[in-house]
């Protein structure tokens, strides 16, 4: 696949997952937490499962390796911020949140640097 075709697919992948999920921007409780995680953790690995899958032109490959290990980081902290906010630990979805979104960001940079649009940007409210 060439570089052009990846970008293409990876970013339909992405497009495709932002449409089924709503972003949270200001969880007013714990509940909200977990109804947001318990529906984006799904589809959210399954856009994970699927971008694995695209095979990225070899000179693409290693960075395509490390924007994916960010999204893997990205889907570990938020099952541990839906886990504590389950606990309705204040201090563990604090941490959770923050590692979601150093990762988040890593994820991003890494996107950016693909060329890919629509996985390198933050998800907003319509």
């Amino acid at each position: 696949m060439s570089h052009n075709g990846y970008v293409k697919r990876a970013d339909a992948i992405c497009t495709a997952y932002r449409t089924q999920t709503p972003p949270i921007a200001r969880p007013r409780s714990y509940d909200a937490i977990v109804r947001w995680g318990s529906k984006t953790l799904p589809l959210y690995a399954g856009a994970l499962r699927k971008l694995a899958a695209l095979q990225p032109p070899k000179a693409d490959a290693a960075q395509v390796q490390a924007w994916l290990a960010a999204d893997r980081k990205v889907q570990a902290a938020v099952r541990d911020l839906v886990a504590a906010a389950q606990k309705r630990d204040f201090s563990a979805v604090s941490a959770a949140a923050s590692r979601a979104q150093l990762a988040g960001s890593d994820s991003r940079r890494a996107a950016q640097a693909l060329g890919l649009q629509v996985c390198g940007t933050v998800a907003t409210s319509q």
